[in-house]
């Protein structure tokens, strides 16, 4: 079984709970939801953007290959890849996932 560890969302500096290896679709979707409320705060208020970077711990393969049957969480993950980085709300690796 291949590893989905060390899901942490938010600021670096701001220890988040990494989300157990088993995490489930509406789990997922939270963070999400909660990356992409960051993303559209940024858009509207551009100095966010200079305080600190957004980072949402995971590998996007292995959430399309594990949720294949949740199109929304798909969208949501595509939403954050493609306008996140303008606003520096990244996606990034944990370390350790393969």
């Amino acid at each position: 079984m291949d590893t989905l560890t060390n899901l942490i969302a938010g600021r670096p500096s701001m220890g988040k709970n990494p989300l157990p290896d088993n995490a489930g679709t509406a789990e997922w979707m939270g963070q999400l939801h909660r990356a992409l409320r960051e993303i559209e705060t940024r858009e509207q208020a551009p100095e966010l953007v200079a305080r600190a970077q957004y980072v949402l711990y995971a590998v996007p393969q292995l959430l399309r290959r594990r949720h294949t049957d949740s199109p929304a969480l798909l969208q949501l993950l595509q939403i954050v890849e493609n306008r996140g980085p303008a606003v520096d709300v990244v996606l990034r690796q944990p370390l350790g996932a393969s």
